[in-house]
């Protein structure tokens, strides 16, 4: 499945696969198999590809699918997955096809959102809705309690953790420019 995400994207972007083996500072050969599925990335390859599309890595591992309608119902929100992270997350917007994504997560006592710090266009904003949470941007960190809120333009490398003990809850809402995926 990530191979032929991976392949749609690239061809959407207008990249050759001797392009996006180039940015992401791999051999064509291997990206090559991964679009067809003939090999495993690792999730470093995972991640350097994710960089040279301009993609958030989780986007690699979405179907595609794309719906027109507005409604999301609680049991079919699209679950994200992001590798190295224990977190949960959900689309509660149809798809990422739209300008806004937004997002529902929670994360367990001592997690972090990813392994490594992300980067998107767009801008963001954080409110937390039980728990503690912090959240790193660039070269600072923010502690949130429920109800606080943290904007932050999502270019600068950002992740959060969890600076609690117990699960906590967040709302993650974000303007995006990744992209229109088919």
């Amino acid at each position: 499945m990530i191979g032929r995400r991976i392949r749609q994207i690239r061809q959407q972007k207008g990249y050759s696969v001797t392009k996006l083996a180039e940015r992401a500072g791999i051999s064509k050969g291997a990206l090559s198999q991964v679009e067809r599925e003939l090999a495993n990335p690792s999730i470093e390859t995972v991640r350097a590809i994710a960089s040279a599309l301009e993609v958030p890595v989780f986007v690699l591992f979405l179907d595609g699918h794309s719906s027109h309608n507005s409604l999301v119902r609680k049991e079919e929100r699209i679950r994200l997955i992001t590798p190295g992270s224990p977190g949960e997350r959900e689309l509660l917007t149809p798809d990422l096809h739209r300008r806004l994504v937004i997002v529902i997560g929670r994360l367990p006592g001592g997690a972090s959102s990813s392994p490594f710090p992300v980067v998107h266009r767009g801008e963001q904003c954080v409110l937390v809705l039980d728990g503690r949470l912090r959240i790193h941007v660039q070269d600072e960190e923010y502690v949130l309690e429920a109800g606080d809120t943290l904007y932050f333009d999502a270019l600068m490398p950002h992740y959060y953790s969890n600076c609690g003990d117990s699960v906590v809850e967040f709302l993650s809402v974000a303007t995006q420019d990744w992209g229109t995926f088919p």
